[in-house]
């Protein structure tokens, strides 16, 4: 800039005030010329250095904290406490620690609000020293229009950046039906869109009444998939109890965990009507900048759209335990009578239509009555499942087992010849014959067979079996016998 015009001769003022217009003029080009935001507030500070001859920071702030952007010196100045500053660091009061380190005064000039953050020079001295300096405002006011220049142009580009990541993020997590998918697919999405190196991703396990952290960025999750974070505990566990989301330096709290390179976090909740539906905890810029009020805002958009995929996925699993609650039966695991009998109508029709074999085994535990009085009904109950396992282990994988009620089973196979069924009943009489051989009163059971003849209904099917069943058990238990439609067919097998 032109020193006091008092000391030189008019005709030099104002040939130096030209050259000073040309100077402005020429750096507001060159910074409205550059494409990044980055690379604009470095020619800011560069020029602006040179221009006044005095060492200056290029500093932002957001409604989180005010940002270290640039700094630059002159040939001929330096500056220890200047130099200090890291580019990108995050500052909660950057004059009163410049004027603390350096022992003297610095000012911060408002460049206005460019793009979605505040503007502001640090230059050393007092405010009405740089005011008063000749062409300082027009120096200020073209550097500040170039710079808005870019920074809107930057703001622009990132909001139509982001709305194509999120529609994009949007239809991937609507056609994801895997949950651990999910899960990454959520935390690698909101990392990559506000830089983060580091990350995890915790929902609450209600068997454990905690949090678990179910997928991890930049670390193994075997290093912390054991552990179990209780509603309000650590930062976590506080995001969780109180659904609102922190953003912060970890430095503050305690000492920072090797895996982490800087205190910046963000812990934001995947939001619900009561508690979150999880907990998404982000650190680590790849930039080493301090998150900011624009990647929080990004982070809770994409968090509150993620809640509706985390929504489908409890609302999947609830329907999932009610099907299991209609459909199994509590004791044993099998299917139970109500998903038999729907089975089973399925199942007659599919064989007529195709005119493939069925099969209807039906098992009743011999003398089940002595083994509840003798042993009690919890050991009841134990042989109930021994023999469900035992059923299942004895059977093809596409046939049917069910609990019929109380002690009786019954078993469909589709496709299955009179040969295969009598072969498989044996099969499934002698595994339960040895497996309680040793027990008191031993347990066997006795098995009926139906097959589905030309005009059998299920009904129908069913009472085969039935009453080959009942001949069974008269003819002296732990025995197979098989039905057919004519109830002189019966036979054992």
């Amino acid at each position: 800039m032109l020193p006091d015009a008092g000391l030189t001769s008019p005709s030099s003022a104002a040939s130096a005030a030209l050259d000073d217009q040309q100077a402005i003029r020429a750096l507001a080009l060159n910074v409205a010329a550059q494409i990044t935001l980055l690379a604009a507030a470095e020619v800011v500070s560069a020029g602006l250095a040179q221009m006044l001859s005095a060492p200056l920071a290029l500093l932002s702030r957001d409604a989180l904290s005010w940002r270290f952007e640039a700094h630059a010196f002159t040939d001929a100045t330096s500056n220890e406490a200047l130099s200090r500053l890291q580019p990108s660091q995050g500052l909660q009061d950057p004059v009163g620690q410049m004027q603390d380190d350096s022992g003297h005064a610095w000012t911060a000039i408002a460049l206005g609000a460019l793009g979605d953050r505040d503007w502001a020079l640090l230059l050393p001295g007092q405010s009405a020293t740089w005011v008063a300096r000749p062409g300082f405002d027009q120096l200020v006011e073209h550097v500040s229009r170039s710079l808005a220049e870019v920074a809107n142009n930057d703001r622009v580009e990132y909001a139509n950046r982001f709305q194509r990541r999120l529609h994009a993020f949007a239809r991937r997590l609507a056609r994801e039906n895997d949950t651990a998918r999910m899960h990454a697919l959520v935390l690698q999405s909101v990392a990559s869109q506000v830089g983060a190196r580091t990350g995890a991703l915790a929902t609450y396990n209600p068997d454990d009444d905690a949090l678990a952290i179910v997928a991890t960025l930049g670390y193994p999750i075997s290093i912390v998939e054991h552990l179990r974070i209780r509603s309000g505990e650590g930062i976590i566990g506080r995001v969780y109890e109180s659904g609102r989301p922190l953003v912060g330096d970890s430095g503050m709290e305690s000492a920072r965990r090797l895996r982490y390179r800087t205190d910046s976090y963000m812990v934001l909740p995947v939001p619900a009507v009561v508690k979150p539906l999880a907990v998404l905890a982000l650190t680590d810029r790849l930039d080493g900048r301090p998150f900011d009020a624009r990647d929080f805002a990004a982070a809770r958009v994409m968090a509150s759209n993620a809640a509706i995929a985390f929504s489908r996925e409890r609302l999947r699993g609830q329907l999932t335990q009610l099907t299991e609650l209609a459909t199994v039966d509590s004791v044993t695991g099998l299917f139970n009578r109500r998903y038999f009998e729907t089975r089973l109508e399925a199942e007659v029709e599919r064989a007529r239509r195709q005119r493939q074999d069925l099969a209807l085994l039906l098992i009743d535990i011999d003398d089940f009555k002595r083994v509840n009085d003798l042993r009690g009904h919890l050991e009841g109950d134990r042989t109930l499942r021994e023999v469900a396992d035992l059923l299942r282990a004895g059977v093809r994988i596409f046939d049917i087992c069910a609990r019929y009620g109380g002690e009786e089973f019954v078993i469909v196979m589709p496709g299955a010849s009179m040969t295969v069924a009598q072969q498989v009943a044996e099969r499934i009489r002698m595994r339960i014959e040895r497996s309680f051989n040793n027990d008191f009163p031993p347990v066997t059971v006795s098995v009926g067979i139906g097959m589905l003849a030309d005009h059998t209904t299920a009904d129908e099917l069913v009472d085969i079996a039935d009453r080959a069943l009942i001949t069974a058990k008269r003819a002296g238990k732990n025995i197979v016998w098989t039905g057919t439609a004519n109830s002189q067919g019966l036979h054992r097998a």
